[in-house]
């Protein structure tokens, strides 16, 4: 496994796996990223070994990228999310779909409006992911056939494609609850929307405690908490690049210990 920082591989670590041995291979965490160890603060040295046996989701701060604003959000929150394929908006749906044309996507797509959207069957609120599927003639005039929701709660409707948006594309498949967003590396540090926030778009940073043991140089063995809060993009900016990697092998069992 190639070193990455410790909110990377925390992001990424599945809780059954656990427990996991880590070294620190490269840097040293400090300033920004100084730990906290049974009330004590702490860093964590090239060398040192960890064994992370728990990992529990504290909170997610959202941010606004157009803003910079940010609101933190519970890890029981009940939010649907799907993430944005482009910045690029368009006008009206019908630019939206020849953009796909030219692109060579393939029908269905999903998009959302920030607007609501007026149909026969329903009043489209803000932001609601759709699937468009077919390009069809209804009431003599084109219209998108799409699909809202899914299961016994989907409900089909027909869109002009003059329909003023505007439209952004959204990625392929059903929006996704806030831990699925979390666990699926694809979607780390992508752009995504929410109907249930009042901002368009946004990213998601998790915060994480760690229990884990940590065996350092002198031997020492001490069992406590991290925080994986820290991103690597900002150890960077402290002039530190802290990584860590995946350790074959048993643990070690010399030194003398410490509990908390």
């Amino acid at each position: 496994m190639e070193p990455v920082s410790l909110q990377d591989y925390v992001c990424a670590l599945d809780p059954a796996s656990l427990p996991r041995v880590l070294r620190v291979c490269s840097g040293v965490y400090f300033q920004g990223s100084v730990y906290e160890i049974s009330g004590n603060e702490c860093c964590l040295s090239t060398g040192d070994l960890m064994k992370v046996t728990h990992i529990v989701l504290q909170k997610v701060t959202c941010k606004n990228p157009e803003t910079g604003d940010t609101m933190e959000l519970a890890p029981s929150f009940q939010g649907l999310f799907s993430p944005i394929t482009s910045p690029q908006s368009y006008e009206t749906l019908e630019e939206l779909i020849s953009a796909a044309t030219r692109s060579s996507r393939k029908l269905p797509i999903c998009f959302m409006s920030t607007h609501k959207i007026a149909t026969e069957a329903r009043v489209v609120p803000q932001k609601q992911p759709l699937k468009l599927e077919a390009v069809e003639t209804h009431h003599g005039t084109c219209h998108a056939r799409c699909v809202m929701g899914a299961g016994v709660k989907q409900a089909l409707l027909h869109v002009p494609l003059s329909q003023k948006g505007p439209f952004w594309e959204l990625g392929p498949g059903t929006p996704q609850t806030l831990l699925q967003v979390l666990q699926d590396p694809a979607l780390r540090d992508r752009c995504l929307t929410c109907p249930a926030l009042s901002w368009h778009f946004l990213t998601l940073r998790p915060e994480y405690e760690v229990e884990a043991i940590m065996h350092s140089f002198s031997g020492l063995r001490i069992a406590g908490t991290i925080s994986a809060a820290q991103t690597q993009d900002e150890d960077l900016a402290n002039g530190q690049q802290g990584q860590v990697k995946t350790v074959q092998g048993s643990w070690p069992q010399e030194g003398p210990q410490a509990h908390s």
